[in-house]
Formats: structure tokens, C-alpha cells, sequence
């Protein structure tokens, strides 16, 4: 099962149609069936693990692209009330708003975070996490979305005072990363679900504000990173 869950299925299926393939040749040139049953069972499993590592991504893709109305959507709405800016994501006792300001001075939107969901999920499995401070994020948040959640292949956590840059590989929202309208109108203003539901957690964690500066992704090498940084305590 690890095989499956680390994504290395996939390496192994094809080794497997390889040794498939070469165990047919033997068999053809000896003619011992043995080695034809081997090939046959080789292929089977391979093309099966191919199968295993494919399905679940697929699932992933889906999701991740189902989410593109609703971004549209809401961002629709906050041109239409004026908001302008960058999100900051403000802890309220055991809730996280997402305010955004608007035009007139003084003036903002405090709405439910963009990642609420995932954040949720995160928090269910790890437990209490409000107040654990910024080396339990840094720890323990990574490994929530890799190891429990496998929403990303690697996820790593770099802190300079109080800016921090969260990298991502292959992580399930990429679909949305390159998408012209979200990366003009969403990653530069308050991330995606998966961006938001990294700010909204080290917001819990840590008590304090998180403004969000900006989100880019590398189509080359599939990474995604996410710069965020520690405002005032609640």
C-alpha cells in the first residue's frame, strides 16, 4: 500500500510491462510455458498498478477544476462590491476571517476564508492546533496535506522573520495554476482554496494576522509557491 500511496505505482507498473516483454521474448525463444504464465501475470499487474496510480489523480483533476466556478463566482461578487486588494486572514477566537478592503477609506469585507474546507480537514486530523505556534505549521501542516490528505506530492516551509514561502509539488489544484483567469484575478489577491487553507492555518496556529502577498507556479517543474507573511496578534 505504501507503493500505491507514494505515487511510485507508477514506476513500478511500467518495470513491470518491461519484465512482461522480456519474459515473453524468453518464453518464445525457449518455449517453456512457465515464463509465458510469468509475462502474462507481469503485464496484468503492471497495467493494474498504471490503473491505481491513474484513478486517483484523475479524481483530484476533477475536483480541483470544479472549483473554478465558484472562484469565478466569488470574484465576480467582490468587483461588484468594490473590493479591492490582497486578503488578510484574521483570527477571531477559534474563527478565521478572510477581509478583504474595498474602496472608501477604512472600509472592508470579512468573509469565510477560501480554504475553510481543507483547513477543516487538516484540523480534524492533527487535533487542537489553535495557538501551537509557527513550529508545529512549519512541522506538522506539511505533513497533514502530504501524508493524510495527499493533496501534494512535497510540501516545505521556508520562514525569514515573518515572511514565509510554502512550496509545493504536484499538488492537486494545479489545474487552477494555470488557468489565465484565475492566476490574474485569484492567486494574486487571496489564493486559492489550497493557498487560503495554508493561510487560515498558520493563522490559527500562530494568533496573528496573515496577509496574503502572492501565489506563482511552474508549469516546468510542477511546483507551486506560496508567500505569505505575519501580521499583528489577535
Amino acid at each position: 500500500m505504501n507503493i500505491i500511496r507514494t505515487g511510485s505505482s507508477r514506476i513500478l507498473g511500467v518495470a513491470l510491462i518491461i519484465t512482461s516483454a522480456i519474459l515473453l521474448l524468453v518464453a518464445f525463444v525457449t518455449a517453456f510455458l512457465p515464463f509465458e504464465v510469468a509475462s502474462l501475470l507481469s503485464f496484468v499487474l503492471g497495467i493494474a498498478l498504471l490503473v491505481v496510480e491513474l484513478e486517483p489523480r484523475v479524481r483530484l483533476t476533477v475536483s480541483s477544476e470544479g472549483m473554478l466556478g465558484y472562484l469565478t463566482a466569488l470574484d465576480s461578487s467582490l468587483k461588484a462590491l468594490k473590493a479591492t486588494g490582497k486578503a488578510t486572514y484574521v483570527p477571531m477566537g477559534a474563527e478565521v476571517k478572510m477581509v478583504i478592503p474595498k474602496e472608501g477609506e477604512g472600509s472592508s469585507l470579512e468573509l469565510p476564508p477560501v480554504g475553510l474546507g481543507l483547513h477543516n480537514a487538516m484540523a480534524k486530523d492533527l487535533g487542537e492546533i489553535s495557538q501551537k505556534g509557527i513550529g508545529f505549521f512549519n512541522n506538522w501542516i506539511p505533513r497533514a496535506l502530504v501524508d493524510i490528505l495527499s493533496v501534494s506530492d512535497d510540501v516545505k516551509v521556508v520562514a525569514e522573520g515573518t515572511n514565509l514561502k510554502i512550496t509545493m509539488s504536484r499538488h492537486f489544484v494545479r489545474p487552477l495554476c494555470i488557468n489565465p483567469y484565475v492566476n490574474e484575478n485569484v492567486c494574486c489577491k487571496m489564493g486559492c482554496p489550497l493557498a487560503g487553507a495554508l493561510a487560515q492555518s498558520l493563522a490559527v496556529t500562530t494568533g496573528r494576522d496573515v496577509y496574503f502577498e502572492n501565489c506563482t507556479y511552474d508549469p516546468q517543474t510542477q511546483r507551486a509557491v506560496t508567500s505569505l507573511s505575519l501580521g499583528k496578534s489577535e
